[in-house]
């Protein structure tokens, strides 16, 4: 999950090159990458080494935080809406609202949400809860400000007062999908991720097309609850509803289904049904490191040694510390003969792991000095494989 520091910080940047405000864009780059000196976002900038205003790929970078703040504290703003939305603040889904919840929205509230969302939009979190708290003073019962002030709050870094509004927002809403929503983005942001399944679960029921609560629930069906088939079923649809949004965790999770279930079956000796789970994988993402080293497993069990320096190099490759592909290969050089090459990689590999790999290491450099023939055969006849996660 992104960091709300980070998420203001991309929001500024891109306030500024939105308002051709060359040296203020430079200024605040600099600023956050100093701050978040591994955001993948920041130094994709800095590889190019500009910030040129009439550079789209540059803008979109990051235009992409308003996403992220939306998968940390509910639906994305829409700053601007409010003025012309009679009957709805921004960001309450008109048709995910109840009916008897809808009502004219006071000029006060207008505004405020309009300025509020404005400076979110611009990464300025604390104007934005200035503001609405400036209008919630005259207007508790608003579910539209407290929703926003969840916003906020959340981004500037206040989850316990987040926390009270979200509270807020579902009450005055009558349970809104779109609040309870929102609540469950927060649940999640917060760690409270059993709480952040049961109120997903609840804006389901009322909204069956919320992507944010398809991909909650899928997250935890997946990593706490180890339901990885009813995730994918659920991160599924998100992706569907929400492509932009969520196509890449879905490939992602369906691309680590598939290498689970080829290493399992590797482990239990099916070793093709191994390779078309291993296959399936790369369908996805051809360099994926965990299914390239099944390959490279199966084929050195079936004494394809060959293949299996290849796929543990191509694993190597997306993963330097991948220790099984280092392993793998090992045994496969040393079955070639190439018995240097193999001390070096079981060296790398018990570098990593030693209680796993130490006694392998010293095993083979004992040999290499003995002068003993190869400890490894083309029929692949070892027991390295205990666990290779």
């Amino acid at each position: 999950m992104p960091e709300p520091l980070l998420v203001n910080a991309k929001l500024s940047i891109r306030a500024a090159l939105d308002r051709k405000d060359a040296p203020a864009a430079e200024r605040l780059f600099q600023d956050a990458l100093k701050r978040f000196p591994l955001d993948p976002d920041l130094r994709e900038v800095q590889d190019r080494r500009t910030l040129r205003l009439h550079e789209e790929r540059v803008r979109a970078v990051f235009s992409r935080a308003r996403a992220d703040g939306a998968r940390l504290f509910g639906h994305q703003w829409l700053p601007g809406q409010t003025v012309e939305d009679e009957e709805l603040g921004v960001g309450m889904d008109r048709n995910s609202l109840d009916p008897r919840s809808r009502r004219k929205v006071d000029p006060v509230i207008k505004a405020a949400l309009a300025e509020g969302y404005r400076s979110l939009d611009r990464g300025d979190p604390v104007r934005a809860e200035k503001v609405l708290t400036g209008a919630i003073r005259r207007h508790n019962d608003s579910a539209e400000l407290h929703y926003a002030r969840v916003l906020a709050r959340g981004m500037g870094g206040n989850l316990k007062k987040a926390d009270e509004d979200s509270l807020r927002a579902v009450t005055l809403s009558r349970e809104a999908p779109v609040a309870l929503s929102q609540r469950a983005s927060l649940m999640m942001t917060m760690g409270r991720r059993a709480e952040a399944f049961a109120w997903a679960n609840r804006a389901l029921e009322g909204n069956p097309q919320d992507a944010d609560a398809l991909a909650i629930r899928g997250r935890v069906l997946w990593e706490d609850r180890k339901r990885s088939d009813l995730a994918i079923e659920a991160l599924k649809k998100a992706a569907e509803i929400d492509p932009e949004g969520y196509k890449d965790l879905y490939q992602g999770r369906v691309r680590r289904f598939h290498g689970e279930r080829a290493l399992g079956s590797a482990g239990k000796g099916d070793y093709t049904q191994a390779l078309t789970e291993a296959d399936a994988a790369l369908e996805i993402d051809p360099s994926d490191a965990l299914a390239r080293t099944v390959r490279g497993m199966a084929f050195f069990k079936t004494g394809k040694v060959e293949e299996s320096i290849k796929e543990a190099t191509l694993a190597l490759k997306s993963d330097p510390g991948s220790k099984w592909a280092l392993a793998y290969r090992a045994m496969a050089m040393e079955t070639l003969g190439a018995r240097r090459q193999a001390l070096a990689d079981f060296k790398r590999a018990a570098g990593i792991d030693p209680a796993r790999f130490g006694p392998d290491y010293e095993r083979l450099a004992r040999a290499q000095r003995e002068g003993s023939p190869p400890l490894w055969s083309r029929e692949g006849k070892v027991g390295v494989l205990a666990d290779s996660r």
